[in-house]
């Protein structure tokens, strides 16, 4: 939900705060049978972006996968040495009751894109990366983490575990100041790994800051419900906060104001705490709030202070305000922070999800959902019949890059429907995220109830069908590679516009050595080289990366998957393109291929599998190279 204002204010009181320090168990520790385990419930995506955005991975050029599957296993490695572990909880499918949230956060997308892609000078926006999240469960499978997918958000599950199990719950998110975990909270940005090898943690003591601010740690959901959040709007707040007055309060002991100046959510936040301590009940205290709130919006009416708001007829009209829709809103809000102990266990072979697709939900299903075997792509496919297509760093004047990969993605809306659509696409149109309505294919393809049942064809039949609707690998490569040559291949020919110095600068991406790859120090900022049209190009290649990888799920994994560190380097890619672009020929070609330190002999086999057969139509005939 988040409460706006309340990590600020809570940041700045010291006495919410124990600051541990951790140091790595000593070989000693360990022969003496001293070595520590301290459990840690981990909200996945909020650790993902807190990685990713915090050491200024570039995401203009679509993605340093490899350089931040290295940052990932570090840092985990760092917290596992001092005795950490971890248990990561990911996001599952949409919540429809959410919808329009996540629509407005993907249009949100769409501005800082164009940013990114035209604004003169660097403006410190931010874009995930489309295959990070899988360059991060990739790093954390081969830690050896556990990792578990909720039906829904992740928050929930991860915080009802955490009170479950005792333990500290890891996160990014300002419900968590407010959930009810004994075991303590830490904020991602509060847990830092140092070079020397020690962890630093800043957990949130929320009795110690209930205590400062004069009210009783059970009061506190009612607290950040009358602050505002997704369940109780500003709309209905308003009377409320205006009932309070504007006199200045005295913030509480241990609060410090740092150089800047107490801003009026500080003083409402204050405000509330000394409104609420009056009440001994929560009954009483909602009452009390509601019966304010709707005194001062009458009294408000009455002297022409309600705000004024455009009605569905164009007319302006004053704000609408209903005691009876206070009252609801915050006893919504209320449950949400309420725990649930099954919640805790809401990572196992069951689930409430509900589908109409033929094969249902069995526990078979699940559980491989459960263990990341099932994109929640796919399993949103079959419990709301959409498909998202994120919003990656492309040309925002051309169609959408998702486009080139949807026939990949209507085959595998087969094999989870088995023929039951259409599946709504959630895809950029324009400058707006729009909806389209989607037919799966009309292949024949195994359903997922006969794939799961061991009824959809051995592992070479389950091969041979992907490959039919990705197209063949590039001969002689390694198996990893198979699948990603077969996706490059698919690209140019998909694309249509793919020239022969791009196909060059992925091949030579492919073929880095990981050392110097994962080393790289990359740029946040844009490159003065940047080609978005190029962008436009790669970001259809993403596109088709990830709806294989959907598809050979779908199938059930006959193919083994490729890296997608090694698929895509983004810096790597436009910057040899750049140089290429500008210096053609061969002789260019291998000078740039020895400055990489990248093999010419594996380089050009690599080109001409992949291009063989005329590559579909490379622009550019790759006779230079």
């Amino acid at each position: 939900m988040g409460v706006r204002g309340l990590t600020a204010f809570i940041d700045r009181c010291s006495s919410a705060w124990d600051v541990q320090a951790v140091k790595p168990v000593t070989p000693e520790e360990v022969k003496a049978g001293k070595a520590r385990v301290i459990k840690l419930v981990v909200d996945g995506m909020a650790m993902l972006y807190h990685l990713y955005f915090t050491n200024n991975f570039n995401c203009v050029c679509g993605g340093q996968y490899a350089q931040f599957a290295e940052h990932v296993r570090a840092y985990v490695v760092g917290l596992q040495k001092c005795g950490f572990s971890l248990f990561v909880v990911m996001d599952g499918t949409e919540n429809p009751a959410k919808l329009a949230t996540m629509i407005n956060r993907e249009n949100d997308k769409i501005k800082t894109i164009k940013q990114l892609t035209t604004a003169d000078k660097y403006s410190g926006k931010k874009q995930l990366p489309l295959l990070a999240r899988v360059a991060f469960l990739e790093a954390l499978e081969k830690l050896g983490v556990k990792v578990a997918f909720a039906d829904r958000e992740a928050d929930v599950v991860a915080a009802a575990m955490s009170k479950m199990h005792a333990c500290c719950a890891l996160s990014q998110d300002s419900d968590f100041f407010v959930y009810d975990l004994p075991a303590g909270y830490i904020p991602i940005t509060n847990l830092e790994v140092a070079r020397n090898g020690a962890v630093s943690a800043k957990r949130y003591n929320k009795a110690k800051f209930c205590a400062d601010l004069g009210v009783k740690p059970g009061t506190f959901p009612l607290l950040a419900s009358v602050m505002g959040n997704d369940y109780v709007p500003q709309s209905l707040l308003r009377p409320f906060h205006v009932s309070l007055g504007e006199e200045d309060v005295k913030m509480p002991a241990g609060w410090q104001d740092n150089g800047k100046e107490v801003t009026i959510r500080d003083q409402l936040l204050v405000k509330i705490a000394g409104f609420l301590v009056k009440h001994t009940s929560q009954k009483e205290a909602v009452d009390a709030i509601c019966t304010a709130a709707d005194t001062q919006y009458k009294a408000d009416l009455e002297a022409g202070l309600v705000p004024m708001v455009k009605g569905e007829d164009g007319e302006e009209k004053p704000e609408e305000f209903s005691k009876a829709a206070l009252e609801e809103a915050i006893n919504t809000s209320l449950a949400q922070y309420t725990l649930n102990p099954k919640d805790a266990t809401a990572v196992g072979p069951t689930t409430e999800l509900k589908t109409d697709a033929p094969a249902g939900l069995p526990e078979k299903l699940v559980t491989l959902y459960r263990d990341g075997k099932l994109d929640w792509q796919l399993l949103n496919v079959m419990v709301n019949k959409s498909f998202w297509c994120h919003t990656q760093v492309e040309d925002l004047e051309r169609d959408s890059a998702w486009e080139v990969g949807r026939e990949l993605r209507q085959k595998a809306y087969k094999i989870m429907l088995e023929g039951k659509g259409p599946v709504t696409e959630y895809v950029r149109k324009g400058l707006k995220f729009e909806t389209e309505a989607v037919e799966a294919a009309s292949d024949a393809l195994p359903g997922i109830g006969a794939l799961i049942a061991d009824k959809g064809g051995d592992q070479a039949a389950r091969a041979k069908l992907l490959y039919a609707a990705v197209g063949a690998a590039a001969a002689g490569v390694e198996e990893d590679m198979q699948l990603l040559t077969a996706c490059v291949r698919y690209w140019i020919s998909a694309m249509k516009e793919v020239t022969a110095a791009e196909v060059a600068a992925l091949c030579a991406s492919m073929l880095q050595k990981k050392e110097d790859q994962t080393t790289r120090v990359s740029k946040e900022a844009r490159p003065p080289w940047l080609s978005v049209t190029m962008a436009w190009r790669l970001a259809g290649l993403q596109s088709i990366l990830s709806s294989a990888l959907l598809l050979n799920q779908a199938l059930l994994a006959p193919v083994k998957p490729f890296s997608v560190g090694t698929a895509y380097d983004g810096e790597f890619i436009h910057r040899f393109h750049h140089l290429q672009h500008r210096a053609k020929g061969v002789t260019a070609l291998s000078d740039q291929l020895r400055k990489d330190s990248i093999d010419s002999t594996a380089f050009f086999a690599l080109y001409k599998a992949i291009v063989a057969g005329g590559g579909g139509g490379v622009k550019g005939g790759g006779k230079s190279h």
